[in-house]
């Protein structure tokens, strides 16, 4: 029996991989979650839900306790805000997690991290794989998670805990900030415009696609104390996705901006916006993710983990298409 917490069990990445567990009788579960929520699903499955703020050092008190393997899905998912505000909930939130950890004898802390700081690797000489070193760039979200995997690194060698970092690219399905945020830009007044006309690979991953593999991670001892990049590998651009998307509302992009005019405008954005209490309608971490070359290496995760793309681009459109016909 391994008893697995997943933070952040109510989103998108730890709500699929809670599915996936919750088929197989190896595994009990505690789901970590921040708002109060209807737990009666979670509940008729057999899953302990404990409810923690994990920025606040007390409430994450014992929430190991009893547990085999932490798998740390919980994240701040916008892409704007101050650098205080990223590091404290990606780095010192993991690093009180980790301590907790370290005190009820957790063997095992899957950490997901970002495909973001890896938009800055160098590409000329062929697809960066997980031995090439990250470098940071300036934005928050992204060098928060370079500090994150750091940090778990560092803390489970010295205090032998075994550990994996996952990378994972856009992960889509339904209720996933890539289908969520476009919409709404799109159904605002000024909608949603490509930049450099979309044309790079979206390097999307299907949320079913990773659940399968970390739960791969979680049962494979080669993946300790490894790091996998994951994305699914469907060769589609930002143009074709935005559109696929935007077309189950009825709607479609609405033009394109060349890269240096959008940065120069999402700069304005974020400078301007959060003074008047309002989201940007456009981010420079948005725009550097939709026009720069972002493919990487996958292969080890396909060699040493057996893992594939089972399901398909079509097959997750149509997952996603299904739950907006139920919210609307």
């Amino acid at each position: 029996m391994n008893r697995v917490l997943i933070t952040g069990i109510s989103g998108l990445i730890g709500h699929h991989l809670m599915q996936r567990l919750a088929q197989d009788s190896e595994y009990r579960i505690t789901g970590q979650y921040h708002s109060a929520r209807d737990l009666s699903d979670y509940e008729r499955l057999g899953i302990t839900m404990r409810q923690a703020d994990l920025c606040k050092q007390i409430s994450l008190n014992d929430l190991c306790q009893g547990c085999d393997t932490v798998v740390h899905s919980a994240a701040r998912v916008i892409d704007h805000g101050s650098r205080e505000l990223f590091y404290q909930t990606h780095v010192e939130a993991t690093r009180w997690l980790l301590e907790d950890a370290a005190r009820h004898g957790v063997s095992h802390f899957i950490y997901i991290s970002s495909f973001g700081p890896a938009t800055y690797l160098n590409r000329k000489h062929g697809l960066p794989d997980e031995t090439i070193p990250l470098r940071k760039s300036g934005i928050h979200y992204d060098d928060a998670k370079i500090e994150a995997e750091k940090l778990v690194r560092h803390f489970c060698r010295q205090n032998a805990m075994d550990f994996t970092i996952v990378r994972p690219a856009a992960v889509i399905g339904p209720g996933s900030v890539w289908v969520n945020e476009p919409l709404r830009r799109a159904r605002s007044r000024a909608g949603l415009t490509l930049i450099s006309h979309g044309q790079l690979d979206a390097c999307l991953l299907s949320a079913d696609n990773l659940a399968d593999g970390l739960k791969r991670i979680l049962e494979k001892p080669v993946a300790r104390n490894q790091t996998y990049f994951f994305y699914d590998e469907y060769g589609v651009s930002w143009q074709q996705y935005f559109s696929d998307l935007l077309a189950l509302e009825g709607l479609a992009p609405a033009g394109s901006l060349p890269r240096p005019i959008a940065l120069l405008l999402a700069q304005l954005c974020e400078s301007l916006f959060p003074l008047f209490g309002r989201k940007p309608p456009i981010s420079v971490k948005g725009v550097i993710a939709t026009s720069s070359e972002r493919r990487v290496d996958v292969s080890k995760a396909r060699e040493e983990l057996g893992w594939q793309s089972a399901v398909s681009y079509a097959e997750t459109m149509a997952k996603i298409a299904t739950s907006l016909k139920r919210q609307a």
